[in-house]
C-alpha cells in the first residue's frame, strides 16, 4: 500500500512539472496577431494639422504655480 501511495505522489509531481513546462512554453510564444489600424487615424499621425509644439504649448507657457481656489 505504501509502494501504491509512494508511485502517485511521483506521478501527480512528474505531471506538475510537466503542466508548468507546458504554461511556461504557451506563455513564452511570440504573438502573430496583426493589427490594422484606419487610414484616417494613420494618416492624422504621419500629417498632423497642427504639431506638438502648437498642440502643447499652452500647458508650458500659461503654467500657475498656485490653483485657483473656488468657493
Amino acid at each position: 500500500m505504501k509502494a501504491i501511495a509512494v508511485l502517485v505522489l511521483f506521478v501527480g509531481m512528474f505531471l506538475v512539472t510537466q503542466g508548468y513546462y507546458a504554461q511556461q512554453q504557451v506563455c513564452a510564444a511570440p504573438s502573430t496577431r496583426v493589427v490594422y489600424v484606419p487610414r484616417s487615424v494613420y494618416e492624422e499621425q504621419m500629417n498632423p494639422a497642427e504639431t506638438p509644439d502648437q498642440q502643447f504649448k499652452s500647458m508650458f507657457e500659461a503654467v500657475q504655480p498656485w490653483p485657483t481656489v473656488r468657493g
